[in-house]
C-alpha cells in the first residue's frame, strides 16, 4: 500500500474545514468562539493571553472573538484585582445559558457524526491525530527556538 503523506494532509485540511462549517452550521456559534466560551466555563476568568496560548491563535483573532461575544452580553472583561493591569474574562449568565444549549446541540450532532464508528476505530483515530499534533507542535517548537 503506497501512503500519499499529500493528500493525507489536505485530507485532514478538508475535514476540518468541514467539520468547524458543520459546527458552526448546527450550533449557531463558531467553533472557536464556543471554544473561547468552553474554556472560560472551566477556568472561570482569564486573561486574553492564556486564551490566546490555549487556542493556539494570535492576540488580534482572540480580541476580535471577545469583542464580538460581549457585543451578545455572552461574557465580560473586567480588571483583575490583584493586578490591575490586568483584564480578565469571564462567561456571563446569559453565555453560560447559550453553553448549555451548545452542549445538547452538540451532543447529537456528536451521535450523529460518530455513530458509525467502533471504539477501536475511534481510538485509533485519536492516537494517530495525538502523534501528528504532538509531532507537529514538537516541528512549531523547533523552529521558534
Amino acid at each position: 500500500m503506497t501512503h500519499n503523506h499529500t493528500e493525507l494532509f489536505f485530507l485532514l485540511k478538508q475535514v476540518d474545514l468541514q467539520l468547524t462549517q458543520l459546527f458552526d452550521d448546527q450550533l449557531d456559534i463558531s467553533l472557536t468562539r464556543y471554544e473561547i466560551m468552553r474554556l472560560l466555563h472551566h477556568e472561570k476568568a482569564v486573561t486574553q493571553t492564556y486564551l490566546q496560548r490555549k487556542l493556539m491563535i494570535n492576540q488580534a483573532a482572540i480580541t476580535r472573538h471577545v469583542k464580538v461575544l460581549e457585543d451578545k452580553d455572552l461574557l465580560t472583561r473586567m480588571r483583575n484585582p490583584d493586578n490591575n493591569r490586568e483584564v480578565l474574562v469571564k462567561v456571563t449568565s446569559k453565555g453560560q445559558d447559550l453553553l448549555d444549549q451548545c452542549e445538547l446541540s452538540k451532543a447529537t450532532m456528536m451521535t450523529q457524526l460518530f455513530d458509525n464508528y467502533t471504539d477501536e476505530d475511534i481510538d485509533f483515530v485519536m492516537n494517530f491525530l495525538t502523534t501528528l499534533k504532538r509531532s507537529s507542535r514538537k516541528m512549531l517548537d523547533q523552529k521558534e527556538e
